[in-house]
């Protein structure tokens, strides 16, 4: 009977606190009959015109109506009146250039990646491609950074036979290509270079900055100011050319020691500016001031297995991969 006593307490109390504690209508809160609309929405900029693996958007300095479309497959591609969009091809380079369809797998990854416009493009006509050539004479993959020029005649043509090549690098594996250039408010071309392909690091890239130029962002002078510093001598597997500097400020020159080991300062590759990243695909500059400070450079870093990373890359840096 002490149990059924207890129970019939119980039940007396909560019937007593549900008349108490009601719950009653809200009369403070006030929703909208539709909720807000919020993240963005997405327009056809450019109706009835078909591109093929397009990858990268590049306008000329100061230009506010042409838009260069780079396609993975070498064909640059130029929309001269963006309010009533036409296009023109500009440069077709696929006789030229190493590329896959991007469902072909890992060697989907090849191709035209990266396209930067000197910043005196009106009066020089330069602009610079990192692209995998076809044929070498290295032989089998490699990285080339080269330069272009406009035609004089015809501002939305260019002839692949205006081509300075800067350098050549041996890439065993077709994927980690990373590719993307700009130049920065200092006037220098930064280029981003991947861990030259096989999974966990497994050439040893990446925390390594005496041999080639992989896995970081690079800085060189092609306008080859005076000051600046000649490359050190390169390895077989790079050719460097001497149509360019690196700028005397660049963060790797003269060190003897890099993460606790001794390295010889005459083997560093000097056009690092900042190192241990896996592939950084796709970055740019904001050239406003923000709470990182002025020019800061944000880079999207493709990651393994779990995670991707977005980095604010500072001069020296060292992003961790694949230590980390």
């Amino acid at each position: 009977w002490c149990c059924h006593i207890v129970m019939l307490a119980v039940l007396a109390f909560c019937q007593t606190a549900m008349a108490r504690f009601q719950r009653l209508p809200n009369t403070s809160l006030t929703l909208p009959a539709a909720p807000p609309t919020h993240g963005y929405t997405s327009v056809n900029a450019f109706p009835g015109l078909i591109f093929t693996n397009p990858i990268c958007i590049v306008s000329p300095p100061d230009e506010t109506n042409r838009l260069f479309i780079l396609s993975k497959n070498g064909v640059i591609t130029v929309i001269t009146n963006l309010t009533a969009p036409n296009e023109t091809t500009f440069m077709d380079m696929t006789p030229q250039v190493s590329s896959q369809s991007a469902n072909s797998g890992t060697a989907g990854e090849r191709g035209l990646l990266g396209m930067a416009f000197h910043p005196g493009f009106a009066t020089n006509g330069y602009f610079f491609l990192l692209y995998m050539p076809t044929n070498s004479a290295q032989g089998g993959y490699f990285d080339r950074l080269a330069r272009f020029q406009v035609s004089p005649a015809d501002p939305n043509h260019c002839n692949t036979n205006t081509q300075v090549v800067f350098y050549d690098q041996t890439d065993p594996d077709p994927n980690h290509n990373a590719g993307d250039i700009h130049f920065g408010a200092d006037g220098y071309l930064y280029i981003s270079v991947g861990d030259e392909g096989k999974e966990h690091d497994g050439f040893n890239c990446a925390q390594v900055i005496t041999n080639s130029l992989f896995s970081g962002i690079l800085r060189i002078d092609v306008d080859k100011r005076p000051g600046n510093l000649l490359p050190n001598p390169a390895p077989s597997n790079l050719i460097i050319s001497s149509h360019y500097l690196i700028p005397a400020d660049n963060p790797f020159i003269g060190i003897s020691s890099f993460n606790g080991l001794a390295v010889n300062p005459t083997t560093v590759r000097t056009e690092f500016y900042a190192v241990g990243l896996r592939n950084p695909w796709r970055w740019n500059f904001d050239f406003n001031t923000n709470a990182y400070g002025t020019n800061v450079l944000y880079c999207g870093d493709v990651g393994q297995d779990k995670y991707e990373e977005v980095d604010v890359i500072e001069k020296g840096g060292n992003y961790g991969w694949a230590y980390w």
